[in-house]
This record gives C-alpha cells, sequence and structure tokens, in this order.
C-alpha cells in the first residue's frame, strides 16, 4: 500500500488546488450550465473537478477518478479510487456564502485511506488517514464530549434527493431532542465540523458517496462515528455522523423516518 502520507498530500493538495481556482473567480458565482429550484449547475464545478484530477492524475495516472460531474463513466476496477467533490454546497456558493468546500479522498481495496477538505473562503484545511488523527490546518482536532442530547447542535441538509424523508419531518422530530437543529448546505463540511466538536451530530436523508468520502474519514478518526442508514443505488444514501456517545440514540430517532430496509 503507498503510505497514507504520500496520499493525504495529495489529497490535499488536489482540494485546495480545487478550491484556489473557484476562489480565484468569486466574481463568476452566477455562471452556471442551469440552475433551478432543486440544484444549480455551476460551471466552476467542472473546472474545479479538473483542477483537482489534473493534480491526483499527475501522481497516480493509473488510478480511477470518481467525480461527482463525471460519475455517469464507468470506473476501471482498481485497488485505489480517488472520490472527488469539486463544489460541495454549490448553492451556498451561487448565492454568496461562504460555507462551501472542495472535497478530496482515496480509497484503498474499498476502504478509506485519506481524505481531505478544503474550505477556501473560510481558510480552513481538514485531513486523515486512515492510520492518523483529524487535523485543521495542521492542529489536531477531535469530537465534543457532549453526552446529553438537549445539549447537542445537530446538523441537516434540505432539498435534493431525500426518499421520502422530508427535512421538516426530521427538524421537527430532532427539535423535541437536540437543542438546536441547524441547516448549513454543505456536507463535507457539516460532518468536519463533528469532528471538531462544534455539532454532535449530522444526518443527510440523500447525499452521495462524494459528500461524504473524505468527511465520514475525518470524523471517525477524530473519535466520532458515521454510519451509512440506507444505500439506494447510484452513488446515493441516508449517512449519519455523530460524537460518537449519541449515535445510538440518533440512529433510534431517524429509523422511522427512514424507508424500510
Amino acid at each position: 500500500m503507498i503510505p497514507t502520507e504520500q496520499l493525504l498530500a495529495v489529497a490535499a493538495l488536489a482540494a485546495r488546488r480545487a478550491g484556489e481556482h473557484v476562489l480565484s473567480q468569486l466574481e463568476r458565482r452566477s455562471d452556471v450550465n442551469r440552475a433551478d429550484k432543486a440544484d444549480v449547475k455551476h460551471k466552476l464545478d467542472v473546472e474545479a473537478q479538473e483542477a483537482a484530477m489534473g493534480v491526483i492524475q499527475s501522481a497516480y495516472p493509473d488510478h480511477p477518478i470518481l467525480g461527482e460531474e463525471t460519475c455517469d463513466r464507468d470506473l476501471p476496477p482498481h485497488d485505489y479510487l480517488w472520490v472527488v467533490d469539486p463544489i460541495d454546497g454549490t448553492i451556498n456558493f451561487f448565492h454568496g456564502s461562504p460555507w462551501w468546500c472542495c472535497s478530496v479522498a482515496v480509497r484503498y481495496q474499498g476502504k478509506a485511506a485519506a481524505g481531505a477538505v478544503f474550505a477556501p473562503e473560510l481558510g480552513r484545511l481538514y485531513t486523515a488517514t486512515c492510520d492518523g488523527i483529524s487535523r485543521c490546518n495542521g492542529r489536531p482536532i477531535h469530537v465534543s464530549d457532549t453526552a446529553d442530547p438537549a445539549l447537542a447542535a445537530f446538523s441537516t441538509g434540505s432539498g435534493g434527493f431525500t426518499k421520502g424523508c422530508f427535512t421538516p419531518v426530521f427538524i421537527d422530530t430532532f427539535g423535541k431532542i437536540v437543542q438546536r437543529v441547524r441547516v448549513n448546505g454543505a456536507a463535507a463540511l457539516d460532518q468536519c465540523m463533528v469532528a471538531a466538536g462544534a455539532f454532535e451530530g449530522y444526518f443527510e436523508p440523500g447525499i452521495y458517496h462524494w459528500d461524504m468520502a473524505a468527511g465520514s474519514l475525518i470524523v471517525e478518526r477524530a473519535g466520532g462515528r458515521c454510519t451509512i442508514l440506507r444505500e439506494y443505488g447510484g452513488y446515493r444514501l441516508s449517512m449519519l455522523a455523530s460524537n460518537g456517545i449519541l449515535h445510538d440514540r440518533f440512529v433510534e430517532a431517524l429509523e422511522p423516518l427512514l424507508p424500510p430496509k
């Protein structure tokens, strides 16, 4: 296996290159291929993915890459798989919010090996390897030790692919359990907030593998837990990330809201 720190260096550089390209083009926030109520397909998504892929392909030209913008392509079998989300939180970016990020992860034989999440406008780089600790800008981070759900902050997403688990239903349910429910709109970055102890949990009823490939590893290596609650095909899934202490309580509350297995 390639040393994980070597893999992480490439993942971090790829995430930075993608993010720095977008950051240099902020005047193009409205430059889209398509925008509707459900989603925004931004031209910078494509360009950022190309920037990230260029870094990866320079280091490992034979490694396949699963990218959000090219997810319909067939991938050859290989021990390594790179997973790229060029702009996670595209609608936030489109509206001028700084809450967006670039996510790059690499898997080895089906398991996460290294991951990086770069939030350019916040100036934060979150990283982890499967045999190391999670960091933000080089400093170790850890999940919170909150054990009382009434003192927990919980993040979720809204809209998009929900598989029947509508955000208002979730917010109503969890609003009675936790201190506050937040809807921030960037899955990977929200997971990093769990890893850093700012949130006790994060749940999304309908995201994609590229939304959580790096973030879930960062949560786990910060002492938290992540569970894929449902898989729906087409890289779609429901997932929960938590500080670990409250994980089972959150799963108990979520299961009745989800489609049968």
